[in-house]
């Protein structure tokens, strides 16, 4: 529980700041309107207003406690784009409204690993910089999520084989370039209080195949950071509609490190189906281990998740509970261990 405050504590400045706004840049002088002779001097116009009293939602307590937050959070990020897209020149109120995100809060139970609370916040917006091709990014998340561009869902997030990673703060900033179906993200920012790890990454993501019922993408990350030095991470997504109300996925992720040697993978079967009204079923089987690692088959199981939406679609719900196969450790016999988790999510700001 400790670890999960420590992890909330930049969430919590970043709402809090919502009631500071920063000073103002000096408004531009504007062009006086021609005027009749006759007519009296018009007054000094009034003073831009703060980064932050721009992006002023209105207020909606329908559902007090989660309206009053998501309007806090989408306030305060787009307080702060504002302010920062301000440093290159005059700030975009219109795109610092568009800034979007999710706050998530998560428990789970592991036979395997015992209990554990987790805190995941991000929020992303395109600046109007560079025709609209450079975006800030800020949340809290683990480090293979983030630096090495390891994009697991919820759902496959794994107690397992992650013991040694807990939640930080990053941040940064992102280009993104589209040219002859490869969509290219360069990506550079910092992640960590204490121990900062600062990292760069290039993902360049093709669709290979499209169909009305079949989708094939790949994707490569070539990354440097303090942490791993140099990396690549390589995925392969393939997705067939079996109805309209059901998905399968096929998703495949390995990474290469120079101070980890080998490959670290994951490979997962996911069937999606979906109950209308914003409700949706999942049931996975999946499978990850390292090559390098002493057991090179970390795990191996199954999970079944649900996602319902509460109050009137202002926050989602999941349930998750599944079995799996763990080992680290080869020489100790494989045990089965159960595993349930409960995540409250709420999106703010608009959703793409």
């Amino acid at each position: 529980m400790r670890r999960a405050v420590l992890a909330l504590l930049p969430a919590l400045l970043l709402v809090a700041c919502a009631g500071a706004p920063a000073t103002p840049a000096e408004p531009a002088a504007a062009p006086a309107p021609p005027r009749p002779a006759a007519e009296a001097p018009p007054a000094a116009p009034e003073p831009e207003d703060h980064p932050f009293d721009a992006c002023r939602q209105p207020v909606d307590n329908e559902v007090a406690v989660l309206d009053e937050t998501k309007r806090r959070l989408q306030e305060t990020v787009c307080g702060a784009t504002l302010w920062f897209d301000g440093l290159f020149g005059h700030g975009d109120v219109r795109s610092a409204r568009r800034a979007s995100g999710r706050v998530e809060v998560a428990t789970s139970h592991s036979d395997f690993e015992g209990d554990d609370t987790r805190v995941r916040f991000n929020a992303r917006v395109r600046l109007p910089t560079m025709q609209q091709r450079l975006s800030a990014f800020v949340g809290i998340d683990e480090n293979e999520q983030v630096a090495r561009d390891r994009s697991e869902g919820l759902g496959l997030r794994s107690d397992a084989s992650r013991l040694d990673e807990a939640e930080d703060f990053f941040a940064g900033l992102g280009y993104t370039l589209e040219n002859y179906g490869v969509r290219t993200d360069f990506r550079a920012g910092v992640r960590g209080v204490r121990n900062t790890t600062a990292f760069a990454q290039t993902r360049a993501s093709y669709t290979a195949y499209a169909d009305q019922t079949n989708l094939l993408e790949l994707r490569l990350t070539p990354f440097v950071n303090t942490r791993d030095r140099w990396g690549v991470t390589f995925g392969a997504d393939f997705d067939h509609a079996l109805s309209i109300f059901r998905l399968l996925c096929w998703s495949n992720v390995g990474t290469v490190t120079e101070v980890s040697p080998g490959l670290d993978w994951r490979s997962a079967l996911i069937l999606y189906q979906s109950l209308g009204e914003l409700r949706a079923l999942a049931f996975e089987t999946f499978v990850r281990g390292a090559t390098a690692a002493p057991e090179p088959l970390g795990e191996v199981g199954l999970r079944t998740i649900y996602r319902q939406p509460l109050l009137q679609a202002r926050l989602f719900a999941n349930f998750i509970g599944g079995y799996s196969w763990p080992r680290v450790d080869p020489t100790l016999p494989r045990e089965g261990s159960f595993n349930a988790s409960f995540g409250l999510e709420l999106p703010f700001g608009q959703q793409r």
